[in-house]
């Protein structure tokens, strides 16, 4: 079962003269849908300190099958926490639900003098209400 599911097309700005997406695109995919899914759930802070609050600190791609413009995709999400860390893998599907990318982002939260803190308890235990009905697949990267 998938945590969250994140959908729309891809715009001529995004694509190459061939209309293939460009690889640095798909960073931009798994950013948008990694904040529609804290938006959705409200867990997304938007005060001062939310510029130090959720870091990537890591960033993995395996790319399989392009993206053109004007394809509809969708990414799939999953979460978990690890000590003061928190995964996010990414599955982008085109619309005949062939794999397309596969990514993983690492991130930590900061302080304003960019000192590791603990991920912050009630984030942990949002995330983990809203997977609560499904499990973290190691299979997918």
């Amino acid at each position: 079962m998938v945590m969250f599911k994140y959908q729309r097309r891809v715009h001529v700005y995004e694509t190459d003269l061939m209309g293939i997406v460009h690889h640095s695109n798909y960073i931009r995919y798994c950013e948008e849908a990694r904040v529609q899914f804290f938006v959705e759930n409200e867990m997304l802070d938007t005060s001062n300190k939310a510029v130090f609050s959720l870091t990537v600190v890591d960033l993995k791609f395996k790319y399989l099958k392009p993206l053109r413009y004007g394809d509809h995709f969708h990414i799939h999400l999953q979460f978990k926490a690890h000590g003061a860390r928190l995964f996010i893998q990414y599955k982008i599907f085109n619309s005949q639900e062939q794999i397309c990318v596969l990514s993983e982002t690492t991130h930590c939260s900061l302080d304003e003098n960019f000192k590791v803190l603990r991920l912050d308890e009630k984030l942990i235990q949002n995330l983990s209400e809203k997977h609560k009905e499904s499990s973290w697949t190691e299979t997918w990267l």
